[in-house]
């Protein structure tokens, strides 16, 4: 069967795909990629600095599936006191159909966390971006190339694309409460980000404003120390963005199996649910400066129809530099 695609229906889908939810990139294992849903919690783990790399594919089982990478880093620049300044790089890539409609960006982050005594502190962050959509025609069949008898590539689209690609800024803003209890693994955070607040004009066409919507994401990550070395996980994340919306809920049990300098080893099993998409079930291991995530989407939606419940799969790889602390002759803030 030949796919055909009407200059009309074509212009419709790519003037108004600025709006589309899927453009807006969505994880599974949203709490490995921190500066995604909140600037605020840039520099905000133990450490150092951390370098995250996170793969998604989904929907691989129909013609339109979807493939989203990101990459990010982050660092702890000034601390003084009771205070802190970090910055972090975000890179995003998604690619989806035969148009191979992308949606890129890069941008800066930065933030400023102020501990309120040992066991609270409350940070703030902007970011800065560059979004660039962009789809390539070439893959996709239109009317006027059908001969009368057959399809032929040879014969002009005779349609005319003022643009195929588009670079415009977004600006980003979040706020995150951080909790750590003193001499137990217990922490939790609690925060959230507003992302596209100058709504950016993502239109292929010069004639037409089609504006980003703003994105607000809000998240909580809770882990509780229940024995000496096992815990409880909590984790939930609401986004609105123009008329879509998207609830993820999860709970977990994570183990240590070893401790010790050099010897650190955790096993945590969570299972998540998308509200009416996807139960996510996900495995997680640390070993020293690294953490491995793992997840797979089960489809519970209408679109079980075509996935037969397969959703997507999801890698995060994270590292963190853990240097050994000089010794000290006073009590440092914990928090930081």
């Amino acid at each position: 069967m030949i796919r055909t695609v009407p200059a009309l229906v074509l212009t419709v889908l790519l003037a108004s795909a600025g709006v589309m939810h899927a453009q807006d990139l969505h994880y599974s294992q949203f709490y490995h990629n921190p500066m995604h849903h909140n600037p605020a919690l840039t520099g905000i783990f133990e450490g150092q600095w951390r370098a995250a790399a996170q793969y998604r594919s989904q929907w691989t089982s129909v013609p339109v599936s979807y493939s989203t990478f990101s990459a990010s880093f982050d660092n702890k620049v000034i601390r003084r006191g009771s205070n802190m300044l970090s910055v972090g790089l975000n890179l995003q890539h998604d690619q989806a159909g035969d148009a191979k409609l992308s949606w890129t960006q890069g941008g800066l982050q930065v933030s400023a966390a102020h501990a309120l005594g040992e066991r609270h502190a409350i940070s703030v962050g902007f970011g800065l971006a560059a979004a660039q959509r962009s789809f390539d025609i070439t893959a996709l069949k239109f009317q006027n190339q059908w001969n009368g008898e057959v399809y032929d590539p040879n014969l002009a689209t005779q349609e005319n694309f003022n643009k195929n690609s588009g670079i415009s800024p977004t600006l980003s803003a979040g706020l995150n409460w951080h909790f750590q209890a003193e001499e137990t693994r217990t922490r939790f955070d609690l925060g959230a980000g507003a992302f596209h607040l100058n709504r950016p004009n993502v239109a292929f066409l010069d004639d037409n404003d089609v504006e980003l919507p703003m994105r607000l994401a809000v998240q909580t990550n809770v882990l509780v120390q229940v024995g000496a070395s096992s815990d409880l996980v909590f984790y939930g994340l609401q986004h609105i963005m123009g008329e879509a919306t998207e609830s993820i809920l999860g709970l977990g049990v994570r183990q240590i199996l070893s401790m010790g300098p050099g010897n650190f080893t955790a096993v945590q099993l969570s299972a998540g649910m998308r509200e009416g998409d996807a139960i996510i079930p996900a495995l997680q291991i640390e070993r020293n400066n690294w953490t491995v995530g793992l997840s797979y989407d089960i489809n519970t939606s209408e679109f079980d129809v075509a996935t037969n419940g397969r959703g997507g799969f999801e890698v995060a790889v994270i590292y963190r530099h853990l240097p050994v602390p000089p010794v000290k002759t006073f009590k440092a803030c914990p928090i930081f």
